[in-house]
């Protein structure tokens, strides 16, 4: 993980961080808002980075979560390019064509086993010149990923213990995960969180690739028949960003205590995350779930047949915009995380 958040970003904002740090200490109240969506555990990441510096800054901090009612989630990214609020959560998939580089953490299969792992990977391209540059081009900077565990697949319908079943099934997946279910015939829905239950329910779709704890915050169970453990393709990714003006204007002390928050948040997001699975199992097997262990041989067909595709076009796609598309794949494959 980056050493501070502040000091790197400090060096990659230039002249203007320069002037910063000759601003007095703490001379204005900063009040910023936060547009944040999802299921409860999803939330946290924010939640808990607001929380944090509303209660260490001594009131010259603040920051207000809105839970679903600053932005749309599609557009987020968008109102703060404008500075219409000074934090929010980035879906990377919901719109891959604006954010490619940060895309390459929604690939399936990476060799990313745990949420701390993804923690210092997503840290580490963060700082990558190629990212800071397209968080630039949006007038962004990142302020932390919202790392989540590894997707798992819950629905109606055939049971997937072999790929046929795949065949024709309508899926939201909103991560790489659907990509790779896609070649042996699902077909993909782009959904938001809050849309996915009705999807579900009147047949639109037939199973949703998400994390264990969004398919029980979002209640999932009540509707559907099966649910897959041991999927391990991947998960989506989320970045909460900050509006770069908004980020630049603060005093060395905020950043040193919005860095201060990030640590604390993402040591929340992970227990919040492990934890919801076991919280929502009781309920799966209230409703009846049928749990369906992923057989191994598909996920080394997965593995073997559709990982490798997947990224061969994420590569090609980047690198015909000019941008470096293996370089970046091979930052992500060969980092070596601390544990």
């Amino acid at each position: 993980m980056r050493a501070s958040v502040g000091t790197m970003r400090a060096a990659l904002l230039g002249t203007t961080a320069l002037v910063l740090t000759t601003a007095p200490a703490l001379a204005d109240t900063v009040e910023w808002d936060l547009a944040l969506f999802g299921s409860p555990a999803f939330r946290v990441a924010g939640e808990a980075l607001a929380s944090y510096v509303n209660e260490n800054s001594g009131g010259s901090f603040t920051i207000e979560v809105h839970a679903g009612t600053l932005s749309p989630a599609r557009e987020v990214l968008d109102n703060l390019s404008i500075g219409a609020f000074q934090l929010g959560y980035v879906v990377s998939s919901y719109h891959p064509a604006r954010n490619p580089v940060v895309s390459v953490l929604d690939l399936p299969f990476l060799p990313i086993e745990t949420m701390e792992q993804r923690v210092q990977v997503a840290e580490a391209l963060f700082d990558h010149e190629a990212a800071v540059e397209e968080f630039g081009r949006w007038n962004t900077v990142p302020v932390m990923a919202v790392v989540q565990p590894n997707y798992e697949v819950m629905g109606n319908g055939a049971i997937p213990d072999s790929l046929d079943a795949f065949d024709g099934m309508r899926m939201k997946a909103t991560s790489g995960i659907g990509n790779a279910l896609g070649y042996f015939g699902a077909v993909t829905v782009s959904l938001t969180g809050a849309e996915q239950y009705n999807a579900l329910q009147t047949g639109v779709i037939d199973a949703v690739a998400a994390t264990p704890s969004a398919h029980g915050g979002w209640n999932l169970y009540e509707i559907s028949e099966w649910y897959t453990v041991g999927m391990d393709a991947g998960t989506a990714h989320v970045s909460l960003a900050a509006n770069r003006d908004a980020y630049q204007s603060l005093s060395d002390e905020h950043r040193a205590l919005l860095d201060e928050a990030v640590e604390h948040a993402y040591a929340m997001t992970i227990q919040a995350q492990s934890e919801a699975a076991d919280t929502y199992l009781p309920l799966l097997e209230e409703h009846g779930l049928q749990r369906v262990e992923v057989p191994q041989e598909m996920l080394d067909r997965l593995r073997e047949e559709a990982a490798r595709p997947v990224w061969d076009a994420y590569v090609a796609e980047l690198e015909s915009n000019d941008l470096p598309g293996q370089e970046i794949l091979d930052f992500v494959l060969n980092f070596e995380a601390t544990n």
